[in-house]
Order: structure tokens, then sequence, then C-alpha cells
């Protein structure tokens, strides 16, 4: 189930903008839209992380998400990541044995993507937390 307050903003969003258009123009939201809805980022988690297509979009990269660039890293995977990495010089080293010539430069391809993602997630690692305090109503 999702958050509640993403639910919420949703939501409040979707009530928001429908006062500003003509009564007829929005319907209820139907059972079967929810559920696809909520289906479509049950489907955005993947084992690296979070993929941030946009609803309704399908995935195009046939879940190379390594290459992705709507792939976002959750930390927590970089020791997966560099067990990736090991593997893909391994398949390097091989392709080169055998002058696979395309198989070499696909590889290195997702190897500087990959080192890209890691480099993301490390990043996220030393973000220092802000702390927000609690919202006030402004003085007059």
């Amino acid at each position: 189930m999702f958050a509640e307050d993403i639910v919420g903003s949703y939501q409040q969003f979707l009530n928001h903008r429908r006062t500003l258009r003509p009564e007829g123009e929005y319907g209820d939201v139907t059972v079967e839209e929810w559920a696809e809805f909520e289906e479509h980022f049950d489907k955005r988690k993947v084992e690296l992380g979070n993929c941030a297509r946009p609803y309704g979009s399908p995935c195009r990269h046939e879940h190379a998400c390594i290459r992705c660039p709507m792939l976002q890293v959750n930390p927590k995977m970089l020791s997966r990541l560099a067990e990736i990495a090991k593997d893909l010089l391994l398949r390097r080293k091989k392709a080169e044995e055998e002058q696979w010539r395309g198989e070499v430069d696909g590889i290195d391809l997702t190897l500087t993507f990959l080192r890209t993602k890691q480099a993301e997630a490390v990043r996220l690692t030393r973000r220092p937390v802000v702390a927000l305090g609690l919202p006030r109503p402004r003085s007059q």
C-alpha cells in the first residue's frame, strides 16, 4: 500500500484541479482505474531501486535498468552494483578473447552507466539530513 501522504497529496491535487475545470469534464475514479494507478507504481520497484518513469508509461528499455536514465538506485544496493560490475568485467575479458567487438562495445557502455549509477548512489549516502521543523502559519 502507498504512503497516505502521497495518496492524500495526489487526491488533493486532483480535487483542486477539478475546481478549475468545467464540472462535467471529470468523472469519479473507478476501482479499475485506481487499481491500474497503484499497479504502475508497484511495477516501478526493481532490484536496484526505483524506476522513475512517468505514470502510464511502459519500460522502454526491456528492463536493462543499468543503462536506463530513469533508474534511481537505492544506496543500499551499492554492493549489488559492485557484483554486477565484476561480472561485466569478466564478460568483457571473454568478449575480448573471442574478439566479439560488438559485445565489448556494449559492455563498455553498460559499465559507463553503471559507474554513473554508483556515483549517484554514493552521493546520496553523503547527503546530510536536513531538519525542516514543523510548519507554522506565517505571521501577518
